[in-house]
């Protein structure tokens, strides 16, 4: 028994604990602690608690005073731990209307997305504004291209790839609420690149940077582009939290919540993992 043990059970214990350990589509302290506070903090959408632990007839349930747009992902986390309606989650349609309402482009298409889905309170984090952003443009019907995009470019005797973020990147709701908790940005200066399309010897189409210049106002990167005849100019950024784009101040969405916890930005800083906006009349 023991040399059974020692060759079938002993060299399983560390990798079976370290398994243990892991809790890869747990929600992490962020979103626990920022849920609990939305549920503290937050009146209850059926005006009973209650509600929550109550039986109803799926095919009537009651209508909630109001919802909580969150990415689809963690609609079940708002459920559970939060006690709240969220318009989406991964059993659930309405992801394409939230996708939208991330990615729109002004306040006003935002809002008409948001007043039909009855949200009060947006969620957003530092996963899907950075890593997962992809996602939402694929779940509107968006090429992710329209967003960032990989490029190439010669360094000495090495070709190397580097992600650009486009304007309709820094434009998007999800953006200016989430890396700019929606105030007003002025960029401090705006990269214009040039760029031809070229294929490997695999046939892969890729994009090639063929020059790049820094202006130190965004009118001087447009001015600067409307004077080239060549259609492959674009102005980019280097860093999700560094707009080379103005941005308007988001009017009727106030920072509500922030986490205790944080992540490290592209560049230095740090940013709050999870925040919650409060939509305002």
């Amino acid at each position: 028994m023991i040399v059974v043990f020692f060759l079938a059970f002993f060299p399983n214990i560390r990798p079976a604990i370290d398994t243990a350990r892991q809790t890869p589509y747990a929600p992490s302290d962020a979103w626990c602690q920022s849920l609990s506070w939305l549920k503290a903090n937050t009146s209850d959408p059926f005006g009973n608690p209650d509600y929550y632990y109550e039986f109803y007839e799926p095919s009537s349930p009651s209508t909630p005073a109001y919802s909580v747009m969150a990415w689809w992902d963690y609609g079940y986390w708002v459920t559970r731990i939060a006690h709240r309606v969220p318009n989406t989650n991964p059993a659930q349609g309405g992801v394409y209307r939230v996708a939208c309402f991330f990615l729109s482009q002004d306040e006003e298409s935002a809002n008409k997305i948001r007043q039909g889905l009855g949200s009060t309170y947006i969620i957003v984090d530092y996963e899907t504004a950075t890593g997962k952003f992809w996602a939402i443009a694929d779940w509107a019907k968006r090429e992710p291209a329209e967003f960032f995009d990989t490029y190439y470019q010669s360094e000495g005797d090495k070709i190397t790839a580097e992600v650009f973020f486009h304007p309709e990147y820094y434009r998007a709701l999800f953006t200016r609420l989430y890396n700019f908790d929606g105030k007003a940005v002025t960029p401090q200066s705006s990269l214009v690149i040039s760029y031809e399309e070229r294929r490997t010897q695999e046939g892969e189409l890729v994009k090639v940077i063929t020059d790049s210049k820094s202006f130190p106002s965004y009118e001087g990167a447009v001015a600067y582009i409307s004077s080239q005849k060549a259609a492959n100019y674009k102005i980019v950024g280097t860093n999700p939290f560094l707009s080379p784009v103005p941005l308007a101040e988001l009017k009727h969405y106030q920072l509500a919540h922030s986490s205790d916890i944080f992540r490290r930005q592209p560049g230095g800083g740090m940013v709050p993992s999870v925040k919650i906006f409060e939509y305002i009349e």
